[in-house]
């Protein structure tokens, strides 16, 4: 834990299995109120709860959480402070819609999921995802939430003047949070200081994240931003060198994703192969990183093609892109 300005501290919230090994969730203290909580785990709960107490709390007092975006290491503890101190729980209006989706398509997930392997050229796995079909079926839990807010909306709390900014594209419903008073920008995970948020897709009908966060990234241009509080990694100041970074990072992607179209039309995973990922190569992934990596293909796959620079067709449920040509002009 440390405190970052006067009443405001960064808790560590450890998360297993996970390479970031924590999420930040942020304590306003006079205003008893918690930006994100962390994995829903034992070890989460006793650090958040040891974190508390350190800042002259206990989880009984909090009397708000803020949500930046329903991802299980954010939204993980939410049930089990409130369960203790009855806290509201706020969130941008674009997470109830999720949370309906979800349950409405709860019955046929794995159904949905096995569809979205074949679709994405992922055919050779789909006897390896019988073996996770009851996981698939066990229903979806996502924290009630209390109070939504939009765009814009100006969240007065006790000592603290927070603007909302929703800023889409690693999750629809994300937001960021504005102190413009502190020069502070709770950011979750839409800027991170080293990592690129990842930016996904899972239905090539379902919308352009990619364009939505570049777009998102514009919007946080040139605020008068004195450091940067992200929900992973570490604070940072130059806000805008990290934004010209990211959009950097993406046009080369796209070049990238374009060079590997060369040859005729490819699926998905066959282009996820041949792009360099930081992480590990594609021969030495896991399924489940080779799942992720084409699902964040996809997302520049449908952003090229909303630009008019690949063509998409279907050929008994599965996708395949191809390069357009440009046309040559006499």
């Amino acid at each position: 834990m440390r405190e970052i300005a006067e009443g405001i501290y960064q808790l560590k919230v450890p998360m297993r299995y996970n390479p970031l090994g924590y999420t930040f969730s942020y304590l306003l203290k006079e205003a008893a109120t918690l930006i994100d909580t962390g994995v829903g785990t034992h070890d989460a709960f006793d650090a958040l709860s040891s974190q508390l107490s350190d800042a002259g709390l206990r989880i009984q007092d909090i009397r708000r959480i803020i949500v930046t975006h329903l991802h299980g290491d954010h939204v993980g503890l939410v049930d089990q402070v409130r369960s203790f101190s009855g806290a509201r729980v706020i969130a941008h209006r674009m997470a109830i819609e999720i949370q309906g989706e979800e349950i409405d398509g709860g019955r046929t997930r794995f159904d949905d999921f096995r569809r979205e392997v074949k679709m994405l050229g992922g055919g050779s796995y789909i006897k390896l995802l019988r073996r996770f079909s009851n996981a698939f079926r066990r229903p979806l839990h996502r924290p009630k939430i209390d109070d939504l807010v939009e765009d814009r909306d100006i969240l007065d709390l006790e000592g603290h003047r927070l603007g909302v900014l929703w800023t889409p594209g690693h999750a629809r419903e994300h937001i960021c949070l504005l102190d413009g008073r502190r020069g502070l920008l709770y950011s979750g995970d839409h800027i991170l200081p080293k990592i690129t948020p990842h930016i996904s897709l899972h239905d090539p009908n379902a919308g352009d994240p990619l364009n939505d966060y570049l777009s998102s990234l514009e919007r946080i241009e040139e605020l008068p931003i004195s450091k940067v509080l992200p929900a992973h990694e570490h604070i940072y100041e130059d806000l805008n060198k990290r934004i010209e970074e990211l959009k950097i990072h993406h046009e080369r992607r796209c070049d990238e994703i374009k060079g590997a179209l060369g040859g005729g039309a490819k699926t998905v995973f066959t282009v996820s192969s041949k792009v360099s990922w930081d992480s590990r190569p594609w021969p030495y992934m896991d399924f489940w990183t080779k799942r992720m990596a084409a699902a964040e293909t996809l997302a520049h796959l449908v952003y090229l093609r909303n630009r008019g620079e690949v063509s998409e067709e279907s050929r008994d449920g599965v996708l395949y892109y191809s390069l357009n040509m440009p046309i040559s002009r006499p």
